[in-house]
């Protein structure tokens, strides 16, 4: 697995003009010594062809893989669905300009006033929710697939892959089921997942989208002194993901109150440092019960490890 970074874990210091893309680029480059970036459409000051120009040159002589792009777009309300689906569009033409394998998109929103649970957009069990009381979200499910499935034959002709990604927090799509069902509803080899376990509302039935998985993201938010969020064990997440035959990227994506410049080194550090562990472990599947045991190489005590291995690191 390679680390990125999204440019959305610096949204307060491009919102305060603090830094801006090009800047970013290269602090993940020298900085932050990053595999690859993630470029929200909101951090690009403009899409002029120039900038672009420039910016994938950047990026290339910094030897610094552009992983993907990421649009803030909302499939869910009818009157914005047309701008939205042209939008996500326009910037799978920007990716493949840029040389971006996924852009990353979002199904969509939930109304005004209504969450995930109330409003029960909960795929692959419509019918059990909704009986006669579903009418209205079985059509929004429907449109909301339907413009992904527009955007996913048009990513085709571009080469770039959508990534949609899973969101909690008022989205229509908040678990690994309805995650799963979204993809299968779709029905493009053109429409993958990102990951981000973080921001699930569970992570039962996480194994349904494993297959899937284009891109993975870590959610930070409370990044402690060794660089570690206490609210999801990275070490387990990376473990179920490499047994799984993931190599893609891992994007940090820090949404915390402190300031990012100080907050995302440490977060890069301690995520490095797992990676790198887990990089060096030959990983086992359970036994069967019966079966003789083993010498247990896979059973490395991770946190000794990664101290060990940050010790050795010089800082920055």
């Amino acid at each position: 697995m390679k680390l990125g970074c999204s440019s959305w874990s610096y949204h307060a210091a491009f919102r305060t003009g603090r830094m801006d893309l090009l800047e970013w680029v290269r602090c993940c480059a020298e900085e932050l010594e990053l595999d690859g970036v993630e470029l929200v459409d909101l951090h690009f000051p403009t899409t002029d062809p120039v900038y672009l120009r420039d910016l994938k040159k950047l990026c290339t002589d910094l030897q610094l893989t552009i992983s993907g792009i990421a649009v803030s777009n909302d499939f869910g309300p009818d009157e914005r669905r047309a701008g939205e689906t042209t939008r996500v569009q326009q910037w799978c033409d920007i990716a493949a300009y840029l040389g971006a394998p996924v852009v990353r998109v979002f199904a969509g929103w939930m109304p005004p006033g209504r969450t995930q649970q109330e409003s029960g957009v909960i795929a692959g069990v419509l019918r059990r929710i909704f009986g006669q009381r579903g009418t209205n979200q079985r059509r929004l499910w429907s449109d909301v697939t339907w413009a992904l499935r527009q955007c996913a034959d048009y990513a085709a002709e571009r080469g770039v892959v959508l990534a949609l990604q899973n969101n909690r927090v008022d989205g229509l799509v908040g678990t690994p089921m309805q995650l799963a069902q979204c993809v299968h509803d779709v029905g493009s080899p053109w429409l993958r997942v990102c990951l981000d376990p973080a921001d699930m509302l569970d992570l039962a039935g996480i194994d349904e989208s494993l297959a899937r998985v284009v891109q993975v993201h870590a959610r930070l938010r409370d990044v402690g002194e060794d660089g570690a969020d206490a609210r999801i064990h990275w070490p387990e997440l990376l473990r179920t993901l490499k047994l799984a035959h993931y190599r893609g990227f891992v994007h940090l994506d820090y949404e915390g109150f402190e300031n990012p410049q100080t907050a995302v080194p440490r977060a890069a550090r301690y995520m490095r440092g797992l990676l790198h562990v887990l990089a060096r472990q030959q990983l086992l599947r359970p036994p069967a019960e019966d079966a003789p045991s083993t010498n247990g190489a896979a059973a490395i005590d991770e946190a000794e490890e990664v101290a060990t291995y940050e010790a050795a690191t010089p800082v920055g």
